[in-house]
């Protein structure tokens, strides 16, 4: 395992998966669901992330996100039907998502940030609380979800978010 910093100076970690290709279970309640990056030098990201891993960008309208070609693949011998699901919800493409692009306005530095699964964003917010975290962002309607971000009594920061198809044009403005 080796800790590394891209050029704006988002820190990250990289293993040598060997036998065990990474996590089984995705996209399920607990479970990790996405990786962010939040950079001011989106172009710079592209170029470094792309040539470091091979990701290519994908723009859904919604979003830009980083795909890694057969990632699709491998969730689809997880749960069979991934491929036909994200087609029908007019998000063709989106399994092969790895991680999001998201730009900084405030002088917050580069970082990448992990969002777990969810059932219910809500009830996820409420029941952090209860266990001495804190809401940064309460839950709020996203393209494709429902999102909060939170605190854990040790400071670390992460969202949580629910699947929720019938939010797909949320923010679009059409």
């Amino acid at each position: 395992m080796a800790v590394l910093a891209d050029p704006a100076g988002a820190a990250f970690c990289v293993w040598q998966a060997r036998e065990h290709r990474g996590a089984r279970i995705v996209n399920e309640p607990g479970s990790v669901n996405f990786n962010v990056l939040s950079t001011r030098e989106r172009e710079a990201a592209r170029r470094f992330y792309g040539a470091v891993f091979g990701w290519t960008t994908l723009d859904l309208g919604s979003g830009e996100f980083w795909t890694l070609r057969a990632y699709g693949d491998y969730l689809e011998e997880l749960t069979p039907g991934t491929r036909k699901r994200t087609a029908d919800l007019g998000a063709a493409g989106f399994e092969d998502v790895v991680a999001a692009i998201a730009s900084i306005d405030d002088d917050t530095p580069a970082h990448w940030g992990v969002t777990f699964s969810t059932d219910d964003a809500d009830a996820t917010a409420a029941r952090t609380t209860e266990l001495g975290g804190a809401v940064v962002v309460p839950p709020v309607d996203a393209p494709y979800s429902r999102v909060t971000v939170l605190r854990d009594p040790q400071g670390a920061t992460f969202s949580a978010t629910a699947f929720v198809p019938e939010n797909r044009d949320v923010g679009r403005g059409d």
